[in-house]
């Protein structure tokens, strides 16, 4: 997951608002969202590793996972799967601060976990290893593949996005008033000026590359992994009552793979 949005407590009917982009090599073997559990959470699966970059369970609960860009970092011994910290939040019982202050963080690589609990003290927190765990305050917030909220062109255009998004829903959410404008907020490839991107150890033109929302290059210097882009648009909603909607659409090689699908936990 490269770019995660979201709005907390910043709606009357919705305490979690979510948007995000997963992006990641077309080759490597995924599957879309779908029921898990018996039903009891949906969440898109990685085939390789196991795990998943974001899902929703039943009773409010929703987790997603980014990554840390810090090319030539040797991983740590004995490595994790990211995707593992979603999945076992969702999969468990356990409230988000408990969950985060209990993961084995220096076994993965560089990440940022988004677990929420509805109605947890805290509902909404951030976990890590290359900040402490922390609970985030209502507003609208996003990471990308750097710090929370750090002022990468992607992020602040997602939030900024996100800001007009939520002016614009007047009561319940619909497919004209979320669901469309968030996918089309999602699928923005437009890059950044070259004088406002991060500086994360990568090539400048990668790093350029890297700049949209909507992410896709040409991988032909490396056919062994493919094309990279973004793979999955995902949307969140939890309603006062925890019921969870997901949706999500899929690409390949920039282009729509599949219908949007929508699932509804009550």
């Amino acid at each position: 997951m490269c770019l995660l949005l979201f709005a907390y407590r910043r709606h009357p009917e919705y305490p979690l608002l979510m948007l995000a982009n997963r992006d990641e090599f077309h080759g490597r073997p995924s599957a879309p969202a779908s029921p898990w559990e018996r039903g009891e959470l949906v969440a898109g699966r990685d085939l390789q590793a196991g795990g998943t970059w974001l899902g929703v369970a039943r009773g409010g609960r929703a987790a997603a996972v980014t990554n840390v860009r810090e090319p030539g970092r040797a991983p740590p011994a004995d490595t994790l799967s990211r995707g593992d910290i979603p999945r076992d939040f969702l999969r468990g019982q356990r409230l988000p601060w408990d969950y985060a202050t209990r993961l084995e963080a220096a076994r993965y690589r560089g990440f940022n976990a988004v677990l929420f609990q509805l109605g947890a003290e805290p509902e909404l927190v951030c976990a890590g290893n290359r900040h402490r765990t922390f609970a985030f305050s209502p507003g609208v917030h996003g990471i990308s593949n750097g710090a929370p909220d750090a002022p990468w062109p992607k992020v602040l255009k997602g939030k900024a996005g996100t800001e007009r998004l939520l002016a614009g829903i007047q009561g319940g959410i619909d497919k004209d008033n979320f669901v469309r404008p968030a996918l089309t907020l999602l699928q923005d490839s437009t890059p950044a000026a070259v004088a406002e991107l991060p500086h994360t150890g990568v090539d400048p033109a990668l790093e350029l590359a890297l700049s949209s929302i909507f992410v896709q290059i040409d991988t032909r210097d490396s056919p062994s992994r493919g094309s990279y882009g973004t793979r999955a648009s995902s949307l969140v909603a939890v309603d006062p009552r925890g019921r969870t909607q997901l949706w999500e659409q899929n690409y390949y090689n920039g282009e729509l793979n599949g219908p949007l699908r929508h699932f509804r936990l009550d």
